[in-house]
């Protein structure tokens, strides 16, 4: 019985996740990633939620349906994460979907404003 769920465990679909942070809003992301699923890989759009800013679609490769989806989420000040599941892709198709929507945002929205690191704090005791 053991050997059975074994080879079921073994054999089942992992759906990875990959995610990438950017430098730019849940707005700007989402948009740039509607417009990157849509335009630029020619895939349709089953569903779509600007104010949780998630995206799920399908693609026609041959003759398989290919499925995908996006999540984007606050991930601290500034700071957005894309998240990607590609279905029964590799992972590393998910990493390449990720490096080409990045350069979409930047092509789109700019070179994002450098950080400045935050300013030494001053000494309780006034520094003596």
């Amino acid at each position: 019985m053991r050997a059975l769920a074994l080879v079921l465990l073994l054999s089942s679909t992992a759906l990875a996740k990959s995610s990438k942070d950017v430098p730019y809003t849940v707005g700007e992301s989402f948009s740039s990633a509607l417009r990157f699923v849509r335009i630029d890989r020619g895939c349709k759009v089953t569903d779509k939620d600007p104010d949780a800013a998630f995206i799920t679609w399908e693609c026609k490769d041959d003759d398989k349906v290919l499925r995908g989806s996006i999540e984007i989420f606050r991930a601290g000040d500034k700071v957005v994460r894309l998240q990607v599941t590609l279905g029964d892709e590799p992972h590393y198709a998910e990493l390449r979907f990720l490096e080409l929507l990045e350069r979409k945002l930047r092509d789109e929205r700019g070179t994002p404003p450098a950080v400045a690191p935050p300013a030494p704090k001053k000494p309780l005791d006034g520094g003596t």
